[in-house]
């Protein structure tokens, strides 16, 4: 339910957000489109952008579950979804102003990648202790998280070498 409600929150946004520019867009344009059109438009353009986050609510979700069966935290269904949806807002808000930075300072590098999932670490820890996750919990999901987006960043580095 609260996956749901998040993501549909997303949509709405998005929709209204597109909307309103789209609109704008359309009142400076000569041969201007229908409202219909552009309500259309902002519904298709709002989807992709919720499937999108949807995708990276399920890799971060599915990340946090698998760190929980390889270890046998025992972390209930209610508290993975949650911590999946800070981790999400971290990574799309903060961390990628700080990689930014990091790419800024040391370039595209494997060094960047591994600056960023040491602040990762401390990010995710920091989210685990605000959630009351137990010390050994929040470390093992911490660290978990942050080396799975570690491995997700030298592969496409890597890639981004080989190209």
């Amino acid at each position: 339910m609260k996956i749901t409600i998040f993501l549909l929150l997303i949509f709405i946004l998005s929709f209204i957000l597109l909307f309103l520019f789209l609109s704008k867009e359309n009142k400076k344009e000569e041969s201007k489109d229908s409202i219909l059109s552009v309500i259309f438009a902002s519904f298709l353009f709002a989807l992709i952008i919720t499937i999108v986050i949807t995708f990276f609510l399920f890799l971060l979700i599915g990340s946090t579950s698998v760190i929980d069966t390889i270890f046998s935290l025992h972390i209930t269904t209610n508290q993975l979804i949650v911590i999946g949806i800070s981790f999400l807002v971290y990574w799309l808000t903060v961390d990628s102003i700080l990689e930014k930075v990091f790419e800024y300072f040391m370039g595209e590098t494997i060094y960047t990648a591994f600056c960023l999932a040491v602040t990762r670490v401390a990010a995710f820890y920091i989210i685990g202790i605000l959630m009351k996750l137990e010390q050994h919990i929040d470390l093992t999901i911490s660290v978990g998280v942050s080396v799975i987006l570690l491995l997700i960043d030298v592969l496409f580095i890597i890639k981004g070498d080989n190209s």
